[in-house]
């Protein structure tokens, strides 16, 4: 059976970027720049869909990471060591500054931002038991 977990997204974050872009928009038309605004309208919408389009799904023993149009790749679950709340900026399928990193096997990591995070985690663990849950963060399964 397939869950699927949207990202959450950060208030701060859509009006960092909108006050990014506002300018350039304003700049485009002001210079009548068509074919710049147009490109600007595109990478837009690219943005959006990023923040519309990114979610985790687990299905039996695979996450499926997508974030937006783009972005698509699974990990084994089996495989994930470590769970732990971060707060870095680092480029990653998280809409949101509430993230977690989720450490793999041969160091690999992954920073996500579930909507409902402690449902995520619960259920990684119910798949995972082995997974090392980091303080802060609560669970409300039994690690073994």
């Amino acid at each position: 059976m397939k869950t699927r977990y949207r990202s959450g997204v950060s208030s701060g974050l859509v009006t960092l970027i909108v006050l990014v872009l506002l300018p350039c928009y304003a700049l485009m038309i002001y210079l009548t720049l068509w074919i710049g605004l147009a490109l600007l309208i595109i990478f837009t919408t690219l943005i959006a869909d990023i923040f519309v389009n990114t979610r985790y799904t687990i299905d039996e023993t695979t996450l499926w990471v997508q974030s937006g149009l783009l972005f698509r790749t699974r990990y084994d679950i089996d495989r994930i060591t470590e769970i732990a709340r971060t707060s870095s900026w680092e480029s990653a399928p998280a809409c949101s500054m509430n993230r977690i990193r989720l450490r793999f096997a041969k160091r690999q990591t992954l920073i996500l931002s579930p909507h409902r995070q402690q449902a995520f985690i619960d259920h990684l663990l119910r798949i995972n038991p082995r997974i090392i849950v980091k303080p802060p963060l609560s669970t409300s399964v039994k690690q073994v």
